[in-house]
């Protein structure tokens, strides 16, 4: 794994402008686009999903929060899980998580290279991340997990996240034939 440098969280801050989205992958500050219709959409399914989780236990965040990677990159999925236990005393804090996510959801757009996908996704692995990644080009719903493998869901059916008891999502519902 490269080494790279980590920057704080202020320096993080001062990279972007407010309205803008972006992350700092391997010593670099990446742009995000706005995201369109369709991807506010699933991601909004996704949350909905994620709504059945006891609160007791998981805490369920939306687009745009910062985790840390060891690496010292800072992430920002569309989505993701994190167990409460591994925030001390189980409170939230109002900065960025310092840590990954235990499950991060991303929504492919469709001007993401997949070169930024590929380092991403190799991040989240390092990190022992569970990845969730919808894919609108071929309607697919990819789960990949470190101690269950990877498995691709098709047009309508349920993606199923192990690590997430009864979480089901079924982001690219069969179109009607007829």
């Amino acid at each position: 794994m490269a080494t790279t440098t980590g920057i704080t969280w202020n320096d993080f801050l001062a990279a972007g402008n407010p309205g803008q989205r972006w992350e700092y992958v391997e010593g670099e500050v990446r742009f995000m686009s706005p995201t369109g219709s369709r991807h506010g959409a699933v991601i909004h399914d996704i949350s909905l999903a994620l709504s059945t989780l006891d609160s007791d236990e998981w805490v369920c965040f939306g687009a745009d929060v910062a985790f840390a990677m060891q690496d010292g990159s800072w992430l920002c999925p569309d989505a993701a899980a994190v167990r409460r236990d591994r925030y001390p005393g189980g409170v939230v804090p109002d900065g960025p998580t310092s840590f990954p996510p235990d499950v991060a959801f991303e929504a492919i757009s469709p001007n993401d290279l997949w070169s930024d996908i590929q380092r991403k996704r190799r991040l989240y692995r390092q990190n022992g991340v569970v990845q969730v990644w919808a894919d609108f080009e071929n309607r697919t719903t990819e789960v990949i997990s470190l101690k269950h493998g990877s498995r691709t869901f098709a047009e309508g059916e349920r993606a199923l996240i192990q690590e997430l008891p009864g979480v089901e999502l079924n982001l690219f519902p069969a179109k009607d034939k007829s």
